[in-house]
């Protein structure tokens, strides 16, 4: 595959900018972790969380692209020492970078999971429900106490979510460092 040398670079620069970035997320997502289950823990820095995860898993799809594409130009171009020490290069700050954004995605899946029973008992305690015999006709509808189950089934739910994510970008990661070796 014939490409112009100046492309090539241009290629070899945004690809290097996307493991930056990748690097760049990393570093925000080990602040973040440790803000997990402190009194900084919110509903932005958990949507954060998300975020920052969704951002990296497509960066790392779009850098995994770009190192085979740049692969196959560096394996048929004439001018092959500089570009390939380039290549290599890139290619091992990739894989370093997706083992660290594997490792503390891992770390995020672990605090999240420890910290979900300890919120779903936190709910309780807080707000002691009633038998549901002991209300009055009127309460039994509206009362709202069934805002703890709702809370609880939204955890799991988050919980699951998580999870599917966490499994998928591990696949990706996996599939990615493959494709680099």
């Amino acid at each position: 595959t014939q490409i112009d040398p100046s492309e090539l670079q241009e290629l070899f620069q945004e690809t290097s900018a996307s493991v930056f970035r990748i690097n760049s997320n990393v570093t925000s997502l080990e602040r973040s972790l440790r803000s997990l289950g402190t009194s900084n823990d919110t509903q932005e820095l958990q949507d954060g969380l998300h975020a920052t995860q969704q951002e990296t898993n497509k960066t790392i799809t779009t850098s995994t692209k770009a190192i085979k594409q740049l692969s196959e130009v560096v394996r048929g171009s004439s001018r092959v020492g500089q570009e390939r020490l380039q290549l290599d290069r890139l290619k091992n700050q990739l894989s370093d970078a997706i083992q660290r954004y594997g490792a503390v995605q891992k770390k995020i899946a672990e605090k999240s999971k420890a910290l979900l029973p300890t919120g779903q008992r936190s709910t309780k305690q807080q707000s002691p429900r009633t038998p549901f015999s002991d209300l009055r006709d009127d309460e039994k509808i509206f009362n709202g106490g069934d805002g703890v189950w709702q809370n609880q089934s939204q955890d799991q739910a988050l919980l699951s979510e998580i999870t599917e994510e966490d499994l998928e970008a591990i696949r990706q990661r996996e599939e990615a460092i493959q494709q680099i070796e």
